[in-house]
C-alpha cells in the first residue's frame, strides 16, 4: 500500500515544522507528503520551500481559493498512490499509522475508518466511533472526521472530493456524503492513531455562534445531497447502486433535523451565557433554517424541542439521545 499524506497549511509557521518532521520520521515513510499553502503571510510558505529542499518526496503548492477544502483538493489533483491520507498542519503525525496500514489486505475496500482522538488543553480523550455505514450515525455522531479516514485515490475523486463550499464541518458533510454512496470500508477500531487539536479559532474550539453562517451553509448543502441523491447520481459509481441506495433515503432528514435542533440548543447556551455577540443573529437565523428545511410530525417535533431544551440548559449527549429515536423512527418524510 504506497500512501500519499497531504497537508493544507495557513499561517501556521510555529507548527508545521513539527507536524511535518513527525510524518518523515513515521516508521514507515509516506510514498509522497504534498504541502499545499492556502495564501499564508506568515511566512509558513518561505518555511516550507526551505524544508522540501533536498527531500524528494515532499511536494509544495499554492492554492489561492480560501479554505482547507479547496487546499486539499488541489493536493488530491496531484496524488499519484493508490491511496490518500489528510492531515492537520498543527498535529503530530503518529509513528505506527502507515505500517498498521499497510498490514491489511485492502483489495476490494474503498477507504479505511478508524477512531481519533481529541485534544482540549493539554487533556485528550478517544473520539466516539461507532464503526457502522448507517448515515444516521455520521448525522449525529460525525464518527468520520479528517484523521479518520483513509481513501482509496480514485474512490475520493469519484464522489467528488471535498466540497469548497463548505468551509466548515467540511469532513462531517464529506463523511455523510461517502455513506451515500454506500462504500466499502475497512473499520479497523483498535486504537485511535492521532488526535483533533483543539484551538481557540476552530469552530470545536470556538463559539457556535461565531461562526453560524457557515455552518448554515454546510448544513444547506448537507440537505440538497440528501434530496438530490433520490432523484440523481451523485457519481458514476453512485448511479451503479443506485438500486440499492439506503432505503427510504429521504427519512435521513429526521436525523438532520435533530442535529439542527441540538446545534439551535447549543447557540441558545451560548446567548444565556453570553459567549458570543452574535448568537441572537445566528438563534434566529437557524430557526429560520429549521422551518425552511424540515417538515417533522408532530411528534418529531416535540423529540426536536426536548434535545434543544436540554442542550441549551447545558444538557451533554443529546446526540445519543438524538440516534435513539433516528433509529426508532420509522416514519418516510
Amino acid at each position: 500500500m504506497e500512501i500519499t499524506v497531504i497537508v493544507p497549511v495557513k499561517n501556521r509557521r510555529e507548527h508545521i515544522g513539527k507536524t511535518l518532521d513527525s510524518i518523515m520520521r513515521s516508521g514507515v515513510a509516506p510514498k509522497e507528503v504534498i504541502i499545499v499553502d492556502n495564501e499564508s503571510t506568515d511566512g509558513t510558505y518561505q518555511f516550507c520551500e526551505q524544508y522540501i529542499k533536498n527531500r524528494p518526496n515532499v511536494t509544495l503548492l499554492r492554492e489561492t481559493f480560501p479554505g482547507a477544502a479547496a487546499a486539499r483538493n488541489k493536493g488530491l489533483r496531484s496524488c499519484k498512490t493508490e491511496w490518500v491520507y489528510f492531515f492537520d498542519s498543527d498535529d503530530e503525525f503518529d509513528y505506527n499509522f502507515i505500517s498498521t496500514m499497510q498490514r491489511f489486505r485492502v483489495e476490494g475496500y474503498d477507504m479505511i475508518a478508524m477512531p481519533t482522538r481529541m485534544t482540549v488543553n493539554g487533556k485528550s480523550s478517544v473520539r466516539t466511533f461507532i464503526p457502522s455505514g448507517d448515515p444516521r450515525v455520521q448525522i449525529l455522531a460525525s464518527v468520520l472526521n479528517t484523521p479518520g479516514m483513509l481513501f482509496r485515490t480514485e474512490f475520493l475523486k469519484d464522489v467528488g472530493a471535498w466540497n469548497v463550499e463548505c468551509r466548515i464541518w467540511n469532513d462531517w458533510e464529506l463523511g455523510l456524503r461517502v455513506l451515500l454512496h454506500q462504500p466499502n470500508i475497512l473499520w479497523y477500531a483498535d486504537k485511535p492513531f492521532h488526535s483533533i487539536k483543539v484551538h481557540p479559532d476552530s469552530i470545536t474550539g470556538s463559539c457556535f455562534s461565531t461562526s453560524y453562517k457557515q455552518l448554515i451553509r454546510t448544513l444547506t448543502v448537507a440537505v440538497s445531497h440528501l434530496n438530490s441523491s433520490i432523484l440523481q447520481p451523485l457519481s458514476s459509481r453512485h448511479a451503479q447502486c443506485l438500486s440499492s441506495l439506503y432505503p427510504h433515503l429521504d427519512s435521513l432528514h429526521y436525523p438532520l433535523y435533530l442535529r439542527v435542533c441540538i446545534l439551535l440548543g447549543k447557540m441558545q447556551n451560548e446567548k444565556m451565557l453570553g459567549k458570543s455577540r452574535d448568537h441572537k443573529m445566528a438563534v434566529k437565523s437557524l430557526t429560520i433554517f429549521l422551518h425552511d428545511h424540515f417538515r417533522p410530525t408532530f411528534t418529531q417535533r416535540c423529540v426536536g424541542n426536548a434535545l434543544r431544551l436540554y442542550t441549551q440548559l447545558g444538557g451533554r449527549g443529546a446526540w445519543r439521545m438524538a440516534l435513539a429515536s433516528a433509529r426508532e423512527n420509522k416514519k418516510v418524510q
